[in-house]
C-alpha cells in the first residue's frame, strides 16, 4: 500500500461509500479517526502491525457486517488482502505479541506467521530464539515439515489424551463446535421469526411448532457452555446449575429460549406481536451478534475498566431465574470461581472484583464443598425453630428449608 496517498482523495472516494451504508454520526467520527491512522502508518514496527490489525478490527465493529474491506479500499487505499492479512496478525499472534514485538519480527514475516498454527508459531519462535532470526521461508519450511509430520505419524483421537493437556483439548472442541451450533440455533429461531412478522396475521402454533425444539436445545447449550454447576447447601446430592446473573443480557436470552420452549408460555395472540419485535428479536440478535458492543436496551453496553461478578445458584430446579428476586438462590463463591473469573477480566484487561450477596436460605453459612456436605450429617429443625427462622428472616410462609426435589 502506498502510504503517500493524499487522505483528503481518499475521503472524497469514501463518500459514496458513505451514502451506500449511512452510519451514525458517532460511528462515522469514530471511523474517519482510524482512517487517519491507517492512512499515516509509514514504515512499520511490530508494535505498530499489531496496532493496524487492532484497529481494523475495531472499524469491523462500528461498520456494517462484510463492508470492512470495501470501506478500506475506498477510504484509506488498502487491499482486501492487506485487511485481511493485518486482521489476521492481531488475531492469532496477540498472544505471543510481547515475546514478537522484543525479536523485532518484520511485518511480513508476520503475515506468514499469522497461518501458522500455535504449534508452529511455537516452533517458529523457538527457532527464532535459537538464531536470532526468523525468515518467511523459515515459517514455510515449518509449516510444510508440521504438515508432512502430521500426515505421517497416526491421529490421535484427543479424548484419549489423559492429564491437562487432554482435557483442555476437549474443551477447546466443545467452546469451539458448541458456538458454532448454538448461533446456528439462534439463527434458525430468528429466520423463522422474521419470517412471520410481515405477515399480517401470526399464527402462533405454527411458529412455536417451528422454534420450540430448537429454543430447547440452545437453553440447553447455553447453559453447557456458560454455566457452572453447584451442589446445594445443605443437600449435597442435589446438583444444579448455577444461574447467570440475575439483570444481565444472558440471563434474558436463556430465559427467554427457556420460555420459548414450550407453546404454552408463549403470549397470548393479542401480545404476540408485540413480544416477538419487542423481546424476542432484539435479544437473539444480541446474542449473535458480531460486533464489540452490541446494543440492545435490555442490557447495559458500557465499557468498563472494572468486572463486578455476582453468579447465583437456583436449588429448586435447573432453570432460568431472576438471581434478584429469588431467596432460594445461593452464592456460589468457591476459589475456583475466583481464578477463573480473574483470569478472564486479565485478557480483557480488567479487574474482577467478585461480590458474594449473602443469600436468605443460607444466612452467613459459607457454602460447603460436596466432601463437606457429604461428612456433616444434615440437621433437620423442628417446626417451632422452622417458624422461628421465618419470622427472623421476615419470609412469608411456612417454606421447608430443605429443597423441593432433596426428597426423590
Amino acid at each position: 500500500m502506498g502510504n503517500t496517498t493524499d487522505a483528503f482523495a481518499l475521503a472524497s472516494t469514501a463518500a459514496t461509500f458513505y451514502e451506500v451504508y449511512p452510519l451514525a454520526e458517532e460511528a462515522k467520527s469514530q471511523l474517519e479517526e482510524t482512517a487517519l491512522f491507517l492512512i499515516s502508518v509509514s514504515r512499520r514496527s511490530t508494535e505498530e502491525t499489531f496496532k493496524l490489525g487492532e484497529h481494523l478490527e475495531r472499524a469491523a465493529g462500528l461498520l456494517p457486517e462484510g463492508t470492512l474491506e470495501r470501506w478500506a479500499v475506498e477510504r484509506c487505499g488498502y487491499t482486501a488482502r492487506h485487511v485481511r492479512t493485518q486482521r489476521a496478525v492481531f488475531r492469532n499472534l496477540a498472544r505471543y505479541k510481547d515475546i514478537l514485538v522484543e525479536m523485532a519480527v518484520g511485518p511480513t514475516v508476520l503475515g506468514k506467521l499469522s497461518a501458522a498454527e500455535p504449534e508452529q508459531i511455537e516452533q517458529a519462535i523457538g527457532f527464532a530464539a535459537k538464531n536470532g532470526k526468523l525468515r518467511v521461508q523459515d515459517i514455510a519450511a515449518i509449516m510444510a515439515g508440521s504438515k508432512n509430520n502430521a500426515e505421517a505419524r497416526p491421529q490421535i483421537d484427543p479424548y484419549d489424551v489423559g492429564g491437562l493437556d487432554g482435557l483442555k483439548a476437549i474443551i477447546a472442541i466443545k467452546v469451539r463446535d458448541g458456538i458454532k451450533s448454538f448461533v446456528g440455533h439462534i439463527e434458525e429461531i430468528r429466520a423463522h421469526v422474521c419470517e412471520a412478522l410481515p405477515k399480517k396475521n401470526i399464527v402462533k402454533k405454527a411458529l412455536a411448532e417451528k422454534t420450540h425444539l430448537t429454543a430447547r436445545v440452545a437453553h440447553k447449550e447455553l447453559e453447557s457452555l456458560a454455566q457452572f454447576v453447584e451442589p446445594y447447601p445443605t443437600a449435597a446430592y442435589v446438583i444444579s446449575n448455577t444461574a447467570l446473573p440475575g439483570k444481565s443480557g444472558w440471563a434474558a436470552v436463556s430465559k427467554l429460549l427457556y420460555k420459548m420452549g414450550s407453546e404454552t408460555t408463549w403470549p397470548d395472540k393479542g401480545e404476540l406481536r408485540t413480544w416477538l419485535e419487542a423481546d424476542v428479536v432484539p435479544i437473539l440478535e444480541w446474542a449473535v451478534s458480531k460486533s464489540r458492543a452490541p446494543a440492545w436496551s435490555g442490557v447495559e453496553t458500557n465499557e468498563a475498566s472494572s468486572a463486578s461478578v455476582a453468579v447465583a445458584v437456583d436449588a429448586a430446579e435447573p432453570v432460568p431465574a431472576d438471581a434478584s428476586g429469588s431467596p432460594d438462590l445461593v452464592v456460589a463463591d468457591t476459589r475456583l470461581m475466583k481464578e477463573s473469573l480473574t483470569s478472564i477480566a486479565e485478557a480483557f484487561g480488567a479487574t474482577a472484583t467478585i461480590e458474594a450477596p449473602k443469600s436468605k436460605r443460607t444466612s452467613n453459612a459459607d457454602i460447603p464443598s460436596v466432601a463437606e456436605a457429604l461428612a456433616r450429617p444434615e440437621k433437620r429443625l423442628t417446626r417451632p425453630e422452622i417458624i422461628d427462622r421465618i419470622k427472623s428472616e421476615s419470609r412469608i410462609g411456612t417454606k421447608s428449608a430443605t429443597p423441593p426435589n432433596a426428597a426423590a
